[in-house]
């Protein structure tokens, strides 16, 4: 049984990463096509930002995981 702080990094990784996906698929396009190019930017800007906090955060669980201390 995963603890709550191991729970939560899982749980923010793969709500973090959808909203990622839904930016790149919906935001940044519906942006640029409905010719919003301050949203457009800001939208990429996000993404940037939050695949950062992924990549930190799928470090710490493989850390952890090859430590064998994710649980």
């Amino acid at each position: 049984m995963l603890c709550n702080c191991n729970y939560d990094k899982t749980k923010l990784l793969y709500k973090i990463m959808k909203i990622a996906a839904f930016i790149e698929k919906h935001a940044i396009k519906d942006a640029e096509r409905d010719s919003h190019p301050l949203c457009a930017e800001e939208y990429k800007e996000l993404k940037q930002d939050l695949e950062r906090h992924i990549e930190k955060l799928r470090m710490a669980v493989e850390g952890l995981s090859r430590e064998g201390k994710f649980g």
